[in-house]
């Protein structure tokens, strides 16, 4: 087999990021170089011979479980396989000992041939993710062959989110599919794809992409379940979880008069060593092309005021044509709701789906259309949704990447932050074509800018471990605060008597207090890592952990005050996941500090610690808003939105559910004019669900 990097990110990120940071932590080097180096040339003698297997979720806390994957890799090593496809959630959430303890599980004969793609339990809870993964694993995508099959890893995960997108990669793997032009193709990734499956949220720009290419056939996981799917000319195995059992699949090459195929099996080890193994066949991959390729669906959609009317024309094998609106509010989940059934009418079939409810903007249609062997065509069209007359669209510029935090505002200057490593200022007052005030590169932003009090600079947090001040008139840089680890939190710029404010930064495990000159003021260790953004009220720091706890800091010299358990869970896993780690934690106006997690929101006496009152729901994600009337409102990941009294936490008022409209694979900032007053809004919140599969 040949391995080579399939997208700058991947490569990059091992070559440079990856190993930079391990260097910094004190780790060994990346055992890359010995897979590398005992990969074996592809041969025409002998049919392929593969495992694959997925979910591992090794966690160094739970024996038993490691003991199974122990046995699942003593089995696969067993059956000598030319290589082995881990279809990601490698370990539990991505620390270094969970790597190192899966590390350990693996034959020595085994390691270099095993091939491994992030799930988003590697990327999900932590802000070192894929330098950790590269430095533990290799690169998260790329391609090999063997053969005379082109083998390619895809990662769309990312940092610090729960759903998928692809975005950018997109044109890394357009080139590499071209230039093994004929040859038949196989991906493996984490989320399975198409059907009920709205994990990857550009999964209809994935299949536009591989659509004129020879793949045949996907490898995925995340489910815990095994399923086998037909769809877009393509096979897809979604297979079960190692976790859940000595599972893994064997795939063999077989050729007859069809042709090639990879005839998969699902293997299920008995309870002991001595027990013979349980061997079901699960799916048939066929590799070569078929005989008819189908034709992609031609969709026109026409919207009006209560539903949108479709014009569909499929392939004339076509024997039911359904169409749906593109649920857009499901972030990495499934969506099982009903199909809307189109009716023919001579090479066409028509129909409506309702529309009531979903928000102005650019949403997405979905057409499907089976055939008589069960053969499933997926295509999507964009629909522009018509809005209020109150409420139209006044201005739209792309700034590439993915917008993942809040805008920053300092009167009408509003200042984006994107993936793409691009800031841009804007004046939101405008009207018609707007172009930037200023643009600055600061490398990959996956949170929100903060202003100075002064309105003069914008302080920028970036994923290269720098913090920036930039000139707000101007973009440039006045000063920087190097860290040694990514800096993935939202800036706080807190006043405090007698001087004109601090700025309270964390990079993973490290909380900064810097001057609004950027010097130094002191730094402070936080127990595993936050992500979320600090509170502060004059005398105190407060910052949600990755240990469970909430934290109390000295404002002036950094020194721990008091700590909070707010979750009950038994171990470091669940600690992490189900506490404030990504919390932005706020101070009411009463004075009481509200920590939030996916099961909580917990209001403490700022001066102990001591709770004062626990609302539950999951409020993590978004900021607590303090009503004029004493209320709190709180908003979960799911877009429902609760009142409570800030001094109790009783509810009062009826939750309401509020949906957001944005178009994915696309960061742009768009600005909604109502009566006169102008709002600014990311096309992507941070509210995401906390947990997958």
């Amino acid at each position: 087999m040949t391995e080579t990097p399939l997208t700058r990110r991947g490569f990059l990120g091992v070559t440079t990021a990856g190993i930079a940071l391990g260097a910094a932590a004190g780790w060994g080097p990346w055992p890359g170089g010995e897979m590398a180096s005992a990969s074996t040339e592809e041969t025409s003698e002998g049919a392929l011979r593969f495992a694959v297997l997925t979910d591992t979720h090794a966690n160094e806390d739970e024996s038993a479980r490691m003991t199974n994957l122990r046995r699942v890799f003593a089995a696969i090593e067993a059956e000598d396989p030319q290589f082995v496809l881990h279809c990601g959630d490698i370990t539990d959430y991505g620390s270094d000992d969970a790597f190192e303890a899966y590390r350990d599980l693996i034959p020595a004969a085994l390691w270099s041939r095993l091939r491994h793609v992030p799930g988003n339990h590697e990327i999900r809870w932590d802000t070192s993710a894929r330098r950790r993964f590269q430095h533990w694993l290799g690169p998260t995508s790329y391609g090999f062959d063997a053969g005379g099959v082109h083998f390619m890893a895809l990662d769309p995960t990312q940092l610090l989110q729960e759903p998928g997108l692809f975005a950018d990669d997109l044109a890394a793997l357009k080139e590499e599919l071209s230039e093994v032009k004929d040859r038949p193709s196989i991906l493996f990734l984490h989320y399975p794809l198409g059907g009920a499956n709205y994990y990857v949220n550009d999964t209809d720009a994935l299949l536009r992409t591989i659509a004129p290419f020879p793949v045949r056939g996907i490898f995925a996981g995340h489910r815990h379940l095994n399923e086998v799917d037909r769809f877009n000319g393509l096979t897809q195995v979604t297979t079960n979880a190692a976790r859940q059992g000595p599972f893994y699949l064997r795939v063999t090459e077989r050729r007859g008069q069809q042709g090639r195929a990879l005839h998969v099996e699902h293997v299920t080890l008995g309870t002991t060593d001595a027990d013979v193994p349980t061997v079901e066949s699960l799916a048939e991959i066929p590799l070569e092309a078929p005989s008819r390729r189908t034709e992609a669906i031609r969709i026109a959609p026409r919207p009006g005021d209560t539903e949108i009317a479709l014009t569909a024309v499929p392939d004339r094998t076509a024997v039911s044509v359904e169409a749906r609106l593109h649920p857009q509010a499901v972030f990495g989940a499934r969506d099982e709701t009903a199909w809307i059934p189109l009716v023919a009418r001579g090479r066409s079939w028509h129909g409506a789906v309702d529309r009531t409810g979903v928000a102005a903007g650019a949403q997405r249609v979905q057409v499907r259309a089976v055939d008589a062997s069960g053969m499933r065509r997926e295509e999507w069209a964009e629909v522009e949704l018509p809005g209020s007359t109150r409420a139209r669209l006044a201005w739209e510029l792309d700034i590439g990447g993915q917008l993942q935090g809040a805008l920053a505002v300092n009167g009408t200057t509003v200042v984006a932050c994107s993936t793409s490593g691009r800031v841009t200022a804007v004046d939101a007052s405008r009207r018609g074509r707007v172009r930037p005030l200023w643009t600055a590169d600061a490398g990959a932003v996956h949170r929100g800018a903060a202003f100075t009090p002064d309105g003069n600079r914008v302080v920028v947090p970036g994923a290269d471990g720098r913090l920036l001040a930039l000139d707000a008139r101007s973009g440039h840089a006045v000063w920087t605060s190097h860290f040694d680890k990514p800096v993935l939190t939202t800036p706080l710029v807190a006043g405090t008597d007698g001087d004109d404010g601090r700025i309270l930064i964390s990079a993973e495990d490290t909380l900064r207090c810097l001057d609004l000159d950027g010097a130094t003021l002191w730094e402070a260790p936080v127990p595993v890592r936050t992500a979320g953004r600090a509170a502060c009220d004059g005398d105190r720091v407060y910052v949600g952990a990755g240990d469970g706890r909430g934290y109390a800091y000295d404002l002036r010299t950094g020194a721990v005050l008091w700590s909070v358990l707010t979750t009950d869970r038994p171990d470091r896993y669940r600690q992490l996941i189900y506490g404030p780690w990504d919390d932005w934690v706020e101070v009411l106006p009463t004075g009481a500090v509200v920590f939030s997690t996916v099961v909580d929101a917990i209001a403490v006496d700022p001066r102990t610690g001591e709770e004062i009152w626990r609302s539950p729901g999951s409020y993590i994600f978004a900021p607590s808003l303090p009503l004029a009337d004493g209320g709190l409102l709180l908003t979960s990941e799911w877009g429902v939105v609760t009142v409570v009294d800030q001094a109790t936490g009783a509810h009062g008022g009826v939750p309401r559910r509020s949906r957001v409209s944005s178009t994915p694979g696309r960061s742009s900032i768009r600005a909604r004019v109502r009566r006169g007053w102008c709002r600014s809004e990311g096309c992507s919140p941070r509210c995401v669900p906390p947990m997958g599969s």
